[in-house]
């Protein structure tokens, strides 16, 4: 074999294999109620095996993996899945893809979450979603009572890394109202007759006076 023969070799076809009972197995597999992406791929294999009866070692694969997403115990395990997270989970999910809208992961499926309101993610994109420790801190801060309520007073921490605004610095400020989204939750203050937001970690409580 020559130089550019080896260079420029044509790759070999994988090897094709016989599919045990495939006509009766894609009858089966189409008959199901199968998701848009899932029977299109199915459509391409049953006419590739209809070609010749035989597929791939991996397009077997392929057609076992649906065979088994699409089982009876698959499908009712994802039905009660789907009934749990409506009733248990979902207030969750929204709460943590509100914060990972403003951040580079999970941005997708955060979308989904917030604007189909039929959605239900995989359980297993749950998980990975909500149990990790950045999901965990936007959960508390959601959930947990504000640190200073609306109404109350607080005080600006003279801190340059917290508050780069100097004149802000040990200033008494009224809160006007809470934001808890997010890692750290947030306040809308009345500082010196003027709005400002700074997040809870800025402030500290304020001194109460002394009684005489």
């Amino acid at each position: 074999m020559s130089y550019w023969s080896q260079m420029y070799a044509r790759p070999q076809r994988a090897e094709r294999l016989e599919v045990q009972n495939g006509e009766a197995r894609f009858e089966s597999l189409m008959a199901k109620k199968l998701s848009e992406k899932d029977r299109s791929f199915a459509e391409s294999l049953k006419r590739q095996f209809e070609d010749g009866g035989k597929l791939s070692p991996k397009q077997i694969e392929c057609v076992e993996r649906m065979e088994q997403r699409y089982s009876p115990a698959s499908v009712l395990k994802r039905e009660r899945w789907a009934q749990s997270y409506k009733g248990d989970h979902r207030e969750t999910a929204l709460i943590v893809a509100r914060y990972y809208r403003s951040t580079q992961y999970f941005r997708d499926l955060a979308s989904r979450i917030l604007l189909e309101e039929d959605f239900v993610p995989t359980e297993r994109q749950f998980e990975a979603m909500t149990k990790n420790k950045y999901a965990l801190k936007a959960i508390a801060t959601a959930t947990e009572p504000p640190a200073f309520p609306v109404g109350s007073l607080c005080k600006v921490r003279a801190n340059y890394n917290l508050v780069g605004n100097r004149e802000l610095h040990d200033q008494i400020a009224l809160v006007m109202d809470n934001h808890p989204i997010g890692l750290h939750a947030s306040s809308t203050l009345l500082v010196n007759g003027v709005k400002v937001k700074l997040e809870d970690r800025c402030l500290k409580a304020a001194a109460k006076k002394k009684k005489k």
